[in-house]
């Protein structure tokens, strides 16, 4: 590791402490390792792609993963009695309406409730049939869907093809939804008879089945959904997934009821509760002393105390998110009148330059994997030559580049909301770094819904933010769309190097080889790091943990996807 002196000494103090904890800690939990299959990915053939006929109908479920040993420990009983779950969460949904909100907590208990046409699998990002009993590509602008009969509704409302047609066009219609721009490629949706529909599309479109298997694509009942409009929804939703809506307590919990009826089978859990618990030393002593059954991002000195249990396990997963910071590059079309710090190719290099990646991940303990990139394995058209790689830290070079654009001092407003593991220690440590090479950070901490109005609010979103980002869609699309020109409002971006994104967006976005389209995505993510002039200092990939009660029969999925209708717990 590199010494980090001069004006950072919160750095050094940090790094000390972190040796000091971790030097306490036991062993590292069990590491789950994801399959990691080709970066390649090829959608499926044109052939009709259908489940065995003797298949269990479930996303694939991991393996379960042996209980880590422990030596003797006070005992923990659970949350509770009978066959619930409780899950402490950092956050929960701000709307039930699946296409109106949009962040991983709410990906995960929105897919509890409800089900989409198309699952993803996890661990091999492989697609397998849902709602839909089978898909079939006709064309490049045409797909075809036999849906799954006999499926209802948790009101009773019947599961078809016109609830496949209101369910797509409700989102196609309304630009405020979230997820509008994920649905623009349909044209039409057509229902050839109740178990039967035809997808057009505007051009070829390759991320097809990622879309349809991505955030807000849960099938909704047309009836109910007039019935109480979104207001409605938001409030108490309507699926035909797993589990049934009970009660939502906004910001405090959520409850969930088995459906006995799922097509898939009926869960092992009765009842399932999601808890707000939004600080990490509260959910693992809520985890120590049973008042949940299940936790992620369990802080490395807490380890340990997790581990000493002989009642609770602990693994570790690499998860799809990428931690990064995102720079804007010039004024947009909401934002003409910007000409921050950040605006200028030559200082958006620097502070690439000034991040030193292997002290940061050093920092969280090794929970992370240097990346200069967002688009990591297994996702097709991951770049071998950004992913697990830590870049240059070249402090003296990133000096030379603020000289040699003329920066004189101008503060550059830091967003940041200490939403993930040591993420308040890596901004300060980042802050520090920037700070040496001799820029002028005025730092902001969030509270987090704050944080997220920020952000994408781009007349208040200035210089430089601290996100996570995950890819649920396991597809490099999603990773690189918002840096098509027409859709540059958080950014700004602009110059040669834009026009060139801009132009492998588009020509990406319409590409059905495979091949082809993964070296495009490749070429395309070396444009948009800083260290070239982009928008994006990408650091680490994120690993987390999960601890949960060992009367829980749950493992981790490769990417800490929760997802219940394959778990279960002891009673």
């Amino acid at each position: 590791m590199r010494s980090i002196s001069g004006k950072a000494p919160a750095v050094g103090a940090i790094l000390l402490v972190l040796t000091l904890i971790l030097a306490a800690c036991g062993s590292a939990p069990q590491v789950v390792a994801p399959t990691q299959p080709a970066a390649t990915v090829a959608p499926p053939a044109d052939a009709t792609v259908a489940p065995p006929a003797d298949a269990t109908v479930a996303p694939p479920a991991d393996a379960t993963v042996a209980p880590t040993s422990a030596a003797a420990a006070p005992t923990t009983t659970g949350a509770s009695g009978g066959r619930t779950l409780t899950v402490g969460m950092r956050e929960l949904v701000s709307s039930f309406d699946y296409p109106y909100d949009w962040n991983i907590a709410s990906t995960w208990i929105h897919s509890n409730i409800g089900d989409c046409l198309v699952w993803r699998d996890r661990a091999t990002a492989e697609f397998v049939p849902w709602l839909a009993e089978s898909y079939e590509k006709v064309n490049d602008t045409t797909w075809r869907m036999k849906l799954r009969q006999g499926v209802t509704f948790h009101n009773g409302e019947p599961f078809n093809a016109e609830a496949v047609k209101y369910t797509i066009d409700r989102i196609a219609a309304d630009e405020k939804a979230l997820v509008y721009n994920q649905w623009t490629f349909l044209k039409e949706v057509k229902i050839i008879d109740e178990a039967n529909v035809e997808f057009a599309t505007t051009g070829p479109e390759p991320a097809f089945l990622s879309k349809m298997a991505g955030t807000g694509c849960q099938v909704v009942p047309p009836k109910y959904t007039e019935q109480v409009g979104s207001a409605g929804f938001s409030t108490a939703p309507i699926g035909t997934g797993p589990f049934k809506f009970v009660e939502w307590v906004k910001d405090d919990r959520i409850t969930l009821e088995a459906n006995p009826d799922y097509f898939g089978g009926a869960p092992g859990i009765d009842t399932l509760i999601f808890r707000a618990v939004p600080e990490d030393s509260t959910r693992v002593a809520e985890l120590l002393t049973g008042g949940v059954d299940l936790v992620v991002s369990v802080p490395i000195q807490d380890w340990e105390r997790v581990q000493a249990d002989t009642n609770l396990a602990l693994d570790n997963f690499l998860t799809t998110q990428v931690m990064l910071l995102a720079l804007r590059g010039g004024p947009s079309s909401t934002l003409a009148e910007f000409t921050g710090v950040t605006t200028n190719s030559k200082i958006r290099q620097a502070i690439a330059y000034a991040i030193d990646r292997k002290a940061i991940v050093e920092l969280i303990g090794g929970m992370g994997v240097p990346t200069l990139t967002r688009v990591t394995p297994p996702t097709l058209g991951s770049n071998p030559d950004l992913y697990d790689k830590a870049g240059e830290y070249n402090p003296d070079r990133a000096r030379e580049l603020l000289k040699e654009a003329g920066y004189n001092g101008e503060p550059l407003v830091f967003h940041s909301a200490p939403a993930q593991t040591m993420q308040k220690e890596v901004t300060e440590a980042i802050v520090a770094m920037l700070e040496e090479v001799g820029l002028k950070i005025d730092l902001q901490f969030m509270e987090l819904t704050t944080f997220r109005e920020q952000i994408y609010a781009p007349r208040k979103n200035l210089e430089l933010y601290m996100d996570a980002l995950g890819n649920t869609f396991f597809d490099p699309w999603i990773a690189v769309q918002s840096e098509r020109s027409d859709q540059r409002q958080r950014s700004g971006w602009a110059g040669a190097e834009a026009d060139q994104a801009d132009k492998l967006i588009r020509e990406a976005a319409v590409n059905m080889d495979p091949e082809a389209r993964s070296k495009q995505y490749q070429e395309l993510q070396t444009l948009l790091t800083a260290e070239n002039g982009g928008p994006y200092v990408y650091l680490y990939r994120m690993k987390d943990t999960l601890a949960r009660n060992k009367r829980v029969n749950y493992a981790a999925a490769p990417d800490g996807f929760l997802w219940f209708g394959k778990a279960s717990v002891q009673p």
